[in-house]
């Protein structure tokens, strides 16, 4: 399996949580399902597969650049 990298953004605690890049093999993102298999829903979305971290990254500065640079980002421990 290729490695591709993932980060989740909860929508109703978008400004309190912060948002980790994920390997595709990590069993918080399991490609982009989550724990529980179901993805992105109500609660959230996972925003990937990028096929580079640097993609992923770049992607999450955008993304909380549009909200005043909140949250906070980072790597999750599979990283």
């Amino acid at each position: 399996m290729k490695t591709t990298f993932y980060f989740y953004v909860n929508f109703p605690r978008f400004a309190e949580k912060k948002i980790l890049i994920h390997r595709n093999t990590c069993g918080h993102c399991n490609s982009g399902q989550g724990k529980r298999g179901t993805g992105s829903n109500e609660k959230g979305f996972w925003a990937g597969p990028f096929k580079k971290y640097d993609h992923a990254a770049v992607a999450l500065t955008k993304l909380i650049a549009k909200f005043g640079n909140l949250p906070e980002t980072g790597d999750c421990g599979c990283i």
